[in-house]
């Protein structure tokens, strides 16, 4: 897995769509061959706070191209590619908002995380960001939140990732990490994901609970339940990660849960495809009970 196209975008607001400027670095047998920096025009207000974060403002952006111009210009190059980003669940939800935004029919390519891949091969790491995973392999990141810096970060994260643990191609990874690459072509998205071991049934209530964690965690002591397919971890690696924390995981939903982790967070809220679990739990939370629903994103963030 020498040769893939890391990526990061900057958004202008909240919102996934709106980009305000990509870095892709192109690798090849391990060697970056090229690189694209560009700001680009997202059409949207910028959020004052997005700007604290990576300091581009509407002035810099006024004569930039708009996400369909520049994507028409590099799709050619990232045709039949393995794109890798360092949080593929913002990154190419953003690159999958910003096409059909623009009514725009991509070209066929590849996707995954390298984020997820950090937490497969070291889960003995407390965190697995781009700036962690930079000190943890000594490269230098001098402007985090710079689109082309954070773009090179990620190449050599993952170069170093599938270098050292030796993973030379996509059957090596799913033998060693049960990800599978994620795909994104005209009729079908999606991301990397990690899958269980068919035939085996995971019972949440097996995982060992650390009594002895920091009791000011959020999740300390507290009762979690997972619904939806989640992006970056399995069931059970999230399961594990917050009984760490001193959380108990559950099977089900019952008048002590109370969280409830939402996989394809956007697919069950706004297009409405819930499950029977988050049915139950929006009726508890109606009937009184005090169950707080959160994304992926938001729990990972939470999970420090």
């Amino acid at each position: 897995m020498k040769d893939f196209v890391a990526f990061d975008f900057e958004t202008a607001n909240a919102q996934r769509y709106s980009i305000c400027s990509v870095g892709f670095v192109f690798v090849e047998n391990g060697r970056i061959t090229d690189t694209i920096y560009q700001l680009i025009n997202p059409e949207v207000e910028f959020d004052p706070r997005n700007v604290a974060i990576h300091g581009i403002t509407e002035a810099d952006i006024i004569h930039s191209p708009t996400f369909d111009m520049f994507y028409d210009e590099v799709k050619s190059k990232l045709e039949h590619k393995l794109l890798v980003a360092h949080y593929l669940p913002f990154d190419g939800y953003a690159l999958k908002d910003n096409l059909k935004r623009y009514g725009l029919t991509p070209v066929a390519k590849q996707l995954l995380c390298s984020y997820q891949l950090s937490k497969k091969l070291l889960p003995e790491l407390s965190s697995h960001t781009l700036k962690s995973m930079c000190q943890y392999f000594q490269i230098r990141l001098d402007d985090h939140h710079h689109a082309l810096a954070d773009a090179k970060a990620c190449a050599d994260i993952f170069s170093n990732l599938v270098n050292e643990y030796k993973i030379p191609d996509q059957q090596t990874l799913l033998e060693k990490t049960r990800i599978s690459v994620g795909q994104l072509t005209n009729t079908t998205f999606k991301t990397s994901r990690i899958s269980n071991k068919r035939g085996v049934s995971l019972d949440l209530n097996e995982i060992a609970v650390n009594n002895h964690a920091e009791t000011h965690h959020v999740f300390y002591g507290k009762r979690v339940v997972f619904t939806g397919k989640l992006e970056v971890l399995s069931r059970k690696q999230a399961a594990e990660m917050i009984a760490a924390k001193g959380a108990i995981p559950q099977n089900g939903i019952n008048d002590e849960t109370n969280y409830i982790i939402l996989g394809d967070f956007d697919h069950a809220i706004i297009a409405r495809n819930k499950s029977s679990k988050l049915k139950k739990a929006e009726s508890m939370i109606r009937e009184g009970y005090k169950i707080e629903i959160i994304s992926e994103l938001d729990f990972l963030k939470m999970l420090g």
